[in-house]
């Protein structure tokens, strides 16, 4: 692996996004509260961010990770809301089931299913062979049952009807080809009554609205489309992102049954957890609070302003 000082390709696809950049691959880290009513959900600890942050240090400090991405895995606790939702979803929503069977899709250095892991899931992910060569390894030592699996050629490694819940995030915007055969795969892995939980970035948010206006682009910076990733076989960073329109109905074309579909921002409260234990400053940290000031006004009043698309779609049970 090549450190991520030598390759700006792992660095930051598009401003405010700052995921590595899926190693020039076709693949692929929020809410504070999120109260569960007791009576549905699993008796297991709340996820926190201070959870994450654990799982976060076991995956860092693992002598087999480099220390650039090191690094990286820490800062991404700035955008650990996004995992803690998803994990207070799946307490939410496991009913009676005392071990949920969890798939991370795109789960690059497996801190989601570990965590899930952790919290009582029996938890699997699957990434392309840069990322599961790098991680595959120390995440299967923690619980976590990674495999490799290219989504442009291969199907997802699982049989049929394996998992009651398939988390698919910062991933569908990454692929060079239809989204179609992704959630097709998801589906046929789901048990009928199983959920997948998608997040992709909203295309049509205020803030990409703005820029056209006054003539901006909303693509991936120039630069690092023209120049880092010029020699990349494959670009890795957004093909295509969607509309919440265009998400639900991917989910309604595959079969599945869309329970919500709506527009969020990145919660402020990981940022400010993440400066307070010391983590790296970044020029655009002032920006980002804003904008995810601006997202605690956008999300409870179901505006469509925010960066973010969150879905979650059921696997209809068999008739």
């Amino acid at each position: 692996m090549a450190p991520l000082s030598s390759l700006r390709i792992l660095g930051f696809s598009r401003a405010g996004n700052r995921g590595l950049a899926r190693l020039a691959r076709t693949q692929k880290p929020g809410c504070k509260s999120c109260a569960i009513p007791a009576s549905h959900a699993m008796a297991l600890p709340l996820p926190t961010l201070d959870g994450l942050e654990s799982v976060l240090e076991s995956i860092a400090g693992d002598a087999r990770i480099s220390a650039d991405f090191a690094d990286w895995i820490r800062e991404s606790l700035r955008y650990g809301g996004r995992k803690i939702r998803i994990l207070r979803y799946i307490q939410t929503h496991a009913g009676e089931k005392e071990k949920p069977r969890l798939l991370d899709v795109g789960a690059q250095f497996g801190a989601l299913a570990i965590y899930a892991g952790r919290l009582g899931c029996r938890a699997a992910a699957v990434d392309y062979g840069p990322y599961a060569i790098a991680f595959r390894e120390a995440v299967a030592d923690r619980g976590v049952d990674y495999r490799e699996c290219d989504l442009a050629r291969q199907p997802l490694p699982f049989a049929d009807n394996s998992f009651d819940f398939v988390a698919c995030t910062d991933v569908i915007e990454h692929h060079a080809f239809s989204p179609k055969r992704v959630l097709a795969e998801i589906h046929r892995v789901l048990v009928p009554g199983g959920r997948v939980i998608l997040a992709t970035p909203n295309h049509a948010s205020i803030y990409n609205r703005i820029k056209m206006f006054f003539g901006g682009s909303v693509n991936d910076e120039f630069d690092y489309f023209f120049n880092t990733t010029a020699d990349a076989e494959t670009y890795p960073g957004h093909h295509r992102e969607f509309t919440r329109a265009e998400i639900r109905s991917a989910l309604e074309r595959t079969d599945f049954r869309v329970l919500e579909c709506r527009v969020i921002d990145d919660d402020i409260e990981s940022l400010r957890n993440f400066r307070r234990r010391g983590g790296a400053k970044s020029v655009s940290d002032s920006h980002d609070f804003v904008l995810r000031a601006l997202g605690e006004i956008w999300t409870p009043l179901h505006l469509p302003f925010g960066r973010w698309i969150w879905a979650a779609a059921e696997k209809p049970a068999a008739k």
